[in-house]
């Protein structure tokens, strides 16, 4: 992971609530960062179903992002 120092100039009084928020962004940014904890390799073989691994990653992929 890389560091990266912002300096800020907040309103006084507004400090606590400017460190809340960056935490909270913060956060929500590690969070998206972080893998899946199940993927299609570890419920392989649970649904009943005729398509490969691949077609399902697919598929997967393309409701993902299209």
């Amino acid at each position: 992971m890389k560091e990266i120092k912002i300096k800020v100039l907040v309103p006084e009084g507004l400090e606590g609530i400017f460190e809340k928020e960056l935490d909270a962004l913060v956060k929500g940014l590690r969070r998206l960062a972080r893998k899946p904890a199940v993927t299609v390799d570890d419920v392989f073989g649970i649904m009943p179903t005729e398509k490969s691994v691949r077609e399902m990653r697919l598929e997967a992929y393309e409701e993902l992002f299209s």
